[in-house]
């Protein structure tokens, strides 16, 4: 049976090297965004252009976007029918899956369509986060705490639920490449003798350590308890 695996984190949080890494193991990840971003996403998204434009129709249909995350997800007609010939392009391949980070808002939607599944996630610092998307999107360093709060807790719900394996994207380089390594095992798939897609230098804006909201300091360290 078709396996798919959902790679699941937020936006500027490390999905694009743990999809590409992933992908040199054998992970079948289809026609993605692959060119460089002028300098913002040095290997590309990653991710299926469908399911970006799929997934921002979806939360504007639902009075929301990537950065106002509606309350309540309605997949319409519409949607689900996108959703569904994705999936089908993919019956025949034995382990497949993809990143786009506004999955994590649209899971369920997602798990109705699926026999076969499984997950793997990944989450960064808070503040290396906001700054990302404070020079990429222009967004205020408050929302972008906001956003990592929203997506965040909804990856930890989702493991809790699910219990995948989650990993950081850490300012460790190495760690975070044997995070991945083991990740990949446990997803089933055989990691390669080198990691060539991940580089420490994919990481931009090395946050300056500071404190966090409490809110966001507890959810931040429970993530890291969950981590392999």
């Amino acid at each position: 049976m078709s396996k798919c695996v959902f790679i699941l984190g937020m936006h500027r949080s490390g999905t694009s090297a743990l999809a590409g890494s992933l992908q040199e193991a054998g992970l079948y990840l289809g026609n993605v965004l692959s060119g460089n971003l002028k300098g913002k996403n040095e290997k590309g998204l990653q991710e299926p252009a469908s399911l970006i434009h799929m997934h921002e129709n979806l939360l504007q249909a639902n009075g929301g976007s990537w950065h106002a995350p509606p309350d309540h997800i309605t997949w319409n007609p519409l949607h689900r029918a996108v959703r569904d010939l994705f999936i089908e392009s993919r019956h025949h391949i034995p382990i497949w899956g993809f990143k786009e980070p506004r999955t994590l808002l649209a899971f369920g939607g997602w798990v109705k369509a699926l026999k076969g599944w499984t997950a793997v996630g990944i989450f960064r610092n808070p503040t290396e986060v906001a700054l990302s998307l404070h020079n990429r999107n222009q967004l205020p360093l408050e929302q972008g705490i906001s956003l990592w709060m929203h997506y965040n807790q909804r990856l930890l719900t989702l493991q809790t639920r699910h219990g995948f394996p989650i990993i950081e994207f850490s300012r460790n380089g190495e760690k975070t490449r044997e995070d991945i390594r083991r990740a990949t095992g446990a997803l089933g798939l055989t990691p390669p003798d080198k990691f060539d897609f991940f580089q420490p230098t994919l990481r931009n804006f090395e946050a300056v350590d500071q404190a966090f909201p409490s809110g966001t300091q507890a959810l931040y360290a429970e993530l890291q308890a969950r981590c392999l």
